[in-house]
């Protein structure tokens, strides 16, 4: 493909000091899509970027590529820049400086900018239409990319990539087939006005342009902050609940609320009023026992409640906990509401007692009611939404989303956990789902945590390889987010050594989903410094501030005793169900074979 140049090809990668530096990935093929490119991204140019650690991101950009332009003949619709772009801020403190280069079919040359500069502004991204099947050209080229850098780059180590030696060897027999631009036999001179050559037929023309226009009407522009700013619910009522020393105590949210307040970030949002869930709501996850169960504890005596409490499940009571469960619930489906009506854009809810442990019939880890799977029911109740990611970064696996939705291809829960943590003999890898959700459910259970503990890279690494990949091929309509900080260094429960970074980051690679509709609960976390600073981080990467950028060790390489051996296996285990995964392709699809035929084939016919 253009320009022809041996240099042009996957296995120029620098000389010197600058090998591993030069980064190639040749498209040998027109017509590529929107999921072509999402998945160089996230395989290729991501892992590279955020290792690298940029004080400045330049991009030439050329919008050939886009849908429409006779020079690149892909098919990459307009919208896609903004994600691209979106991505490319979570680098270098935000500073990037985009620079006009190829694109000459106007109407998406337009439309491909102005997404670009609404992505600088800040604006949510539009989403795409599901990314899924990338073309077997791009899974080959990906493939020999990722072999001959992966020794200069950590994070692409992650895959085994020894058996894209058949698609290195078919590769270099093509470029040996092909006549390659040289010093020797370049044209003397060019035309300073060259005219493009479109050998398009009328039938053909006029089909692209209806789809030029309907990839333009699919992804409309919105005026500035039409969905509303960030949105905040926080009620001082929530600290009712308490049980002495207990390690989920008031203090939680109020460190929270204060770390916003100190750094103004309060301001800025838009407070949300807070509400008790009625009884329907609840029943949308719960059974209508453990409902009535559960409010007995409004009355009961002190001994009453001593006796009841739950030591194995890790729950207690005292009078106030029903009905401040109650609230908590009841404020996130507040939240759910003046999102989808447009009120804001999206939210963080400050709420407590969490919920993500708690099962239909069972009150379970501190957890009551199951906040974040009554805001998912409520939504395909109230809202007849069809497709809902949860993404859990808490410490501990979610067992009671898990359970709630293991058979429900409406939701993707996707959860990144300690896998030797509570609750015991839960979030495998393995375990992916029944029936009809089959490979909606996906544990990215760490298999060795402690020794050494998960970092930011490690994190960060398993939204680039797995949880965006599966995310753009699900294309959920509203994002929730179980916001656990019980992985942050110094917390008292989880082992982790994460950062205000990772909170940080994944927050902001969830922004371009769903048109932006994110909320995020809160969930675990029991140091109080950590969810003072991880709190604010999230809210401010919610506003659409720059996220923390990734400038320690930690925050860069993926640890091969954390990431290497349990990103493996989350993809070999959901490769059936998500073509966006990275996969070296069969050997059966070489063309090494049928080129060789051919050749055979055109030397009998000259001789």
């Amino acid at each position: 493909y253009w320009p022809q140049l041996a240099e042009s090809d996957f296995d120029h990668i620098g000389e010197g000091d600058g090998r591993g530096f030069n980064v190639n990935i040749p498209l040998n093929k027109t017509g590529l899509k929107n999921a072509d490119y999402m998945y160089i991204f996230f395989n290729i140019i991501l892992p590279i970027a955020y290792e690298y650690d940029p004080d400045l991101v330049l991009v030439s950009a050329g919008y050939d590529l886009a849908l429409g332009c006779p020079e690149g003949e892909m098919k990459v619709t307009p919208d896609t820049f903004a994600h691209l772009t979106h991505y490319l801020k979570g680098l270098a403190n935000g500073k990037v400086m985009v620079l006009l280069e190829g694109g000459y079919c106007i109407d998406t040359l337009a439309e491909s900018a102005a997404w670009t500069l609404r992505s600088l502004l800040g604006d949510p991204c539009s989403p795409l239409q599901a990314c899924a099947n990338p073309d077997l050209t791009v899974k080959k080229t990906v493939a020999c990319c990722k072999n001959v850098l992966k020794d200069y780059w950590q994070s692409l180590r992650i895959d085994l990539t020894e058996k894209s030696q058949v698609w290195i060897e078919e590769a270099l027999h093509k470029r040996s087939l092909n006549k390659l631009a040289t010093n020797e036999n370049r044209p003397k001179q060019y035309d300073l006005t060259p005219t493009l050559i479109i050998d398009r037929t009328e039938e053909q023309s006029k089909k692209l342009q209806q789809d030029i226009k309907r990839a333009i009407e699919l992804a409309p522009h919105q005026k500035p902050l039409e969905r509303g700013p960030t949105l905040l619910v926080y009620d001082e009522l929530m600290k009712k609940f308490s049980v002495g020393n207990h390690c989920e105590r008031p203090g939680r949210i109020v460190a929270i609320w204060k770390g916003l307040k100190s750094r103004g970030l309060d301001q800025r949002c838009t407070m949300i009023p807070s509400r008790h869930a009625t009884k329907d709501e609840i029943l949308l996850v719960h059974t209508n026992r453990f409902y009535d169960d559960l409010e007995t504890t409004k009355t009961q005596t002190k001994k009453e409640l001593q006796k009841r409490e739950g030591v194995s499940r890790s729950v207690d009571y005292t009078n106030e906990v029903f009905d401040n469960a109650l609230l908590a619930a009841g404020s996130c489906l507040n939240m759910v509401d003046a999102i989808m009506t447009d009120k804001g854009r999206n939210g963080f809810a400050i709420i407590r007692p969490p919920g993500h442990h708690a099962h239909s019939g069972m009150d379970y880890g501190f957890c009551y009611f199951n906040n974040v799977a009554i805001c998912a029911r409520y939504l395909q109740k109230n809202y007849n939404l069809q497709r809902i990611l949860i993404v859990d970064f808490d410490y501990h696996m979610g067992d009671g989303v898990k359970d709630v939705f293991y058979e429900d291809p409406g939701v993707l829960y996707i959860s990144l956990h300690c896998n030797d943590a509570f609750p015991p003999n839960e979030g495998h890898p393995k375990d992916s789902g029944k029936d009809k959700g089959l490979g909606f459910n996906v544990n990215i259970g760490w298999l060795n945590f402690v020794d050494p503990p998960a970092v930011d890279a490690d994190y960060i690494n398993a939204f680039h390889h797995v949880v965006l990949p599966m995310a753009y091929e699900f294309n959920p309509e509203f994002v929730l987010v179980c916001a656990g900080f019980d992985a942050a260094e110094g917390d008292r429960i989880g082992w982790g050594k994460l950062t205000a970074c990772a909170y940080s980051q994944m927050t902001h690679m969830l922004l371009p989903l769903a048109n932006g509709r994110v909320l995020e609960v809160l969930e675990g976390g029991y140091c109080l410094h950590q969810l003072n600073i991880c709190g604010s981080a999230c809210v401010a990467t919610l506003l659409g501030d720059v996220p923390v950028r990734c400038s320690e060790d930690s925050a860069k390489y993926p640890q091969d005793d954390v990431s290497v051996r349990t990103i493996q296996m989350i993809k070999d285990i959901h490769r059936p169900y998500w073509s966006s995964l990275f996969t070296i392709p069969d050997q059966d699809d070489s063309e090494i074979d049928k080129l060789a035929e051919n050749l055979q084939k055109t030397a009998s016919i000259k001789n």
